[in-house]
């Protein structure tokens, strides 16, 4: 079956589909839990304006077969272009410990591995741009060991306290390495950004400079969720 939205992201996002996968799209309907609805209210409000088509996508490597279910996600947008998110749905076979709140959030989006929306000017950066994957669950790892060991030397070097990176989880990545974590012990969500010209951050007080930033209007994970979610919500019609 042809979908129009899927083939604006095959355009969008070339890079994605190889020449040897097997595409299914599907019509799906999805019922949203209440509890999604009150914890992330800006977020539901935008998943629920979207066009969703599921996403099968059969991937052989090494004479292995794998299959991935996605939504597409796809808004109509100010300019007059389509936008959207391919979300990964994933099982819940990973063992890894993330927040109730991220693991409600990934039982009815899934996490984002793709987003685009062509040609639209926007007077702030998104939490989405540039960035490798966003609450793929799968993904998520805790502060990896050279950048811990780097952050820790550069902390004696100028003679400053470290933070505590024990709790700390990865759940959004840039393709030029920034990473977004949240503590699992509070939920405070920081920046570890070693290369950044962004303008809605803040340095961590008493921390080294190309390390640990707090993301403006942004405490917790719910916080970031909502004010990516709202980001998108002034773009779509």
């Amino acid at each position: 079956m042809k979908n129009t939205d899927f083939e604006i992201f095959k355009e969008e996002c070339s890079w994605f589909i190889k020449q040897t996968d097997k595409i299914e799209i599907k019509n799906i309907n999805i019922d949203y839990s209440k509890d999604f609805s009150n914890t992330f209210p800006m977020l539901f409000q935008l998943v629920s304006k979207a066009r969703v088509a599921g996403v099968v996508l059969t991937r052989t490597s090494k004479n292995k077969e794998t299959i991935y279910n996605y939504r597409l996600y796809s808004w109509d947008i100010k300019n007059g272009n389509t936008a959207g998110w391919l979300c990964r749905i994933e099982s819940n076979s990973s063992v890894i410990e993330i927040l109730p709140e991220h693991q409600l959030l990934v039982d009815n989006i899934g996490g984002i591995e793709e987003s685009y929306d062509p040609e639209y000017e926007c007077e702030t950066d998104k939490l989405t741009d540039n960035q490798n994957y966003l609450f793929t669950k799968s993904e998520c790892e805790p502060m990896d060991k050279d950048l811990k060991d780097f952050y820790l030397d550069t902390c004696e070097e100028e003679e400053l306290k470290p933070l505590n990176t024990d709790n700390l989880l990865t759940f959004a990545v840039e393709a030029n390495g920034n990473a977004t974590y949240y503590d699992l012990q509070t939920k405070k969500v920081l920046l570890f950004a070693s290369d950044h010209d962004f303008d809605y951050i803040t340095e961590v007080e008493n921390q080294p400079e190309y390390t640990f930033y707090t993301i403006n209007e942004v405490n917790i994970f719910v916080d970031y969720v909502e004010k990516l979610a709202k980001q998108w919500l002034d773009e779509t019609m």
